[in-house]
This record gives structure tokens, C-alpha cells and sequence, in this order.
């Protein structure tokens, strides 16, 4: 019985690896927008991170992500009336895609698909000082 047990648990652990495998994954990357498509279906975000520093300059890494119908837009910035009580407290709200901007610094979700990345929602920083410094991204 005790051969059984561990037989199934061998079985149920190769299974889990079999799945994640072919599952796609979703990731997190962080940047400043840099290039737009004239299509603007995709984009070019150029992420620090990990740090890393080559020849005495910092290591950037430039992803092109690739916008999909259903992708969506949000700001996150600081409230004076929080719903969380706190006075600063960071706020979500979700973004019209036509206020985002080249040079704006954004995280977005990407699903990763083989070598692309398709963003599954962009989540624009808001800053003290933001303007419109270039063509939206749509």
C-alpha cells in the first residue's frame, strides 16, 4: 500500500510539471514606453531590471509587447481621499487607452506566448508632473 501511495504522489507531481509547461505564464515588466507602432499595436517598453551594470553603463532591456483587444488601461497615483482612510494612499482607476503616452512610465502584465508578449493590462504611473509628451498609444 505504502508503493501505491508514493507511486500516485510520483504520478501527481510529474502530472503538475506536464501542466505548468505548457501553461502560458504571465509577468510583470516595468519601464518607460519608448517606441509606438504607427498601428499602435505594439510598443516598445525599455525595463532596468534586474540591475545590472555592463561597462560602466546600466543594463536595459527593450521588450516589444504587443496590445490585444481585450488589454486594459489603468492609472495608479496618490489620493488625498483614499477609500482606505490614508491620506496619500495609492488608487487605481481605470485609464482611457488614449492617455497613454510615449515616455510614460508603466507596469504592465504581459502573457508570455512563446517569444511575444501580449499585454493583458498597462498600468500607467501617475506623476506630479505628467504631460503628454508624444502620440498616444492609441
Amino acid at each position: 500500500m505504502k508503493h501505491i501511495t508514493m507511486l500516485v504522489s510520483v504520478l501527481a507531481g510529474l502530472l503538475a510539471l506536464a501542466t505548468s509547461a505548457g501553461a502560458q505564464e504571465v509577468m510583470k515588466h516595468s519601464g518607460s514606453i519608448v517606441a509606438i507602432a504607427a498601428d499602435a499595436t505594439t510598443f516598445v517598453l525599455e525595463e532596468v531590471g534586474p540591475w545590472q551594470v555592463r561597462d560602466g553603463e546600466t543594463v536595459v532591456t527593450r521588450r516589444t509587447i504587443t496590445l490585444v483587444p481585450g488589454t486594459q488601461f489603468a492609472m495608479i497615483g496618490r489620493a488625498d481621499d483614499a477609500p482606505s482612510g490614508f491620506p496619500g494612499d495609492f488608487v487605481e482607476t481605470v485609464l482611457d487607452p488614449e492617455f497613454v503616452y510615449l515616455y510614460d512610465y508603466v507596469t504592465v502584465d504581459c502573457l508570455h506566448q512563446g517569444k511575444e508578449l501580449l499585454a493583458l493590462k498597462i498600468t500607467v504611473m501617475e506623476l506630479a508632473e505628467r504631460e503628454a509628451t508624444g502620440e498616444p498609444l492609441r
